[in-house]
């Protein structure tokens, strides 16, 4: 019993020290781009980022607290910036959205027009008849 609760724990640890390693490099990357940018972008950009970020850690706030990482008012804090930069990006969202300039071609992919009636059958990757 002690030895499967260990691997476990021990498990899950390097579970969550990998993905946030891996958030490591996402954010250090995004602030590089950021850091490049020189016009108005860059305010939405550092929004986007400290969303990530809080969003992050707002997702695994038990393991936080669990390892008295951040106190249960910071946690209450987190939501709350969570949900402040949610209302400030969503002002931006449709400009966000454009951006990715997604065609119309893309949007009237067969799955775009009816997921239900894509996935009703097995297609096995085939687009005939749509």
């Amino acid at each position: 019993w002690y030895q499967r609760r260990v691997r476990e724990a021990v498990v899950s640890t390097q579970s969550t020290g990998g993905k946030t390693f891996g958030e490591r490099l996402i954010a250090d990357e995004f602030q590089r781009v950021i850091q490049e940018t020189e016009d108005d972008t860059k305010d939405v950009l550092t929004n986007l980022l400290h969303l990530h970020l809080v969003s992050y850690v707002k997702d695994n706030a038990a393991w936080y607290l669990i390892n008295s990482v951040i106190t249960p008012e910071q946690a209450t804090q987190i939501t709350a910036t969570f949900d402040h930069l949610c209302r400030v990006i969503g002002a931006d969202a449709l400009p966000l959205i454009e951006s990715f300039k997604i065609s119309d071609e893309m949007l009237s992919a067969p799955i775009g027009r009816d997921w239900v009636g894509f996935n009703d059958g097995d297609n096995k990757g085939e687009l005939d008849g749509f």
